[in-house]
Protein backbone atom coordinates (compact mmCIF):
# COMPACT_ATOMS: atom_id res chain seq x y z
CA UNK A 1 0.00 0.00 0.00
CA UNK A 2 2.81 2.42 0.85
CA UNK A 3 4.58 1.70 -2.44
CA UNK A 4 1.40 2.31 -4.42
CA UNK A 5 0.80 5.58 -2.62
CA UNK A 6 4.40 6.68 -3.18
CA UNK A 7 4.21 5.82 -6.88
CA UNK A 8 0.90 7.61 -7.29
CA UNK A 9 2.23 10.75 -5.59
CA UNK A 10 5.35 10.66 -7.76
CA UNK A 11 3.23 10.35 -10.92
CA UNK A 12 1.02 13.23 -9.80
CA UNK A 13 4.06 15.39 -9.08
CA UNK A 14 5.49 14.65 -12.53
CA UNK A 15 2.17 15.55 -14.15
CA UNK A 16 2.04 18.80 -12.21
CA UNK A 17 5.51 19.65 -13.49
CA UNK A 18 4.45 18.85 -17.07
CA UNK A 19 1.32 20.96 -16.80
CA UNK A 20 3.27 23.84 -15.25
CA UNK A 21 5.74 23.74 -18.15
CA UNK A 22 2.84 23.79 -20.63
CA UNK A 23 1.24 26.74 -18.84
CA UNK A 24 4.55 28.63 -18.92
CA UNK A 25 4.95 27.96 -22.64
CA UNK A 26 1.41 29.08 -23.42
CA UNK A 27 1.85 32.25 -21.34
CA UNK A 28 4.99 33.06 -23.31
CA UNK A 29 3.13 32.52 -26.59
CA UNK A 30 0.24 34.71 -25.42
CA UNK A 31 2.66 37.44 -24.39
CA UNK A 32 4.38 37.37 -27.81
CA UNK A 33 0.98 37.46 -29.52
CA UNK A 34 -0.11 40.52 -27.56
CA UNK A 35 3.28 42.20 -28.01
CA UNK A 36 2.87 41.75 -31.77
CA UNK A 37 -0.78 42.84 -32.12
CA UNK A 38 -1.35 45.30 -29.29
CA UNK A 39 1.69 45.95 -27.09
CA UNK A 40 -0.01 48.95 -25.53
CA UNK A 41 -2.32 46.57 -23.65
CA UNK A 42 0.58 45.25 -21.58
CA UNK A 43 1.52 48.71 -20.30
CA UNK A 44 -1.28 49.36 -17.77
CA UNK A 45 -0.82 47.81 -14.37
CA UNK A 46 -3.07 44.82 -13.86
CA UNK A 47 -3.44 43.85 -17.51
CA UNK A 48 -1.47 40.71 -18.20
CA UNK A 49 -1.34 38.56 -21.30
CA UNK A 50 -4.49 36.60 -20.36
CA UNK A 51 -6.62 39.72 -19.98
CA UNK A 52 -5.07 41.35 -23.05
CA UNK A 53 -5.79 38.32 -25.24
CA UNK A 54 -9.35 38.19 -23.91
CA UNK A 55 -9.80 41.83 -24.90
CA UNK A 56 -8.32 41.23 -28.35
CA UNK A 57 -10.57 38.23 -28.94
CA UNK A 58 -13.60 40.19 -27.78
CA UNK A 59 -12.70 43.05 -30.08
CA UNK A 60 -12.08 40.57 -32.91
CA UNK A 61 -8.61 41.88 -33.70
CA UNK A 62 -6.59 38.65 -33.58
CA UNK A 63 -6.24 37.00 -36.97
CA UNK A 64 -6.95 33.29 -36.94
CA UNK A 65 -4.18 30.80 -37.48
Amino acid sequence: MTQATHMTLRMLAERIEQLTAQIDELNQRLTRLVEHHAPQLLVPVGIGPDSAVTLLITWGTIPSG
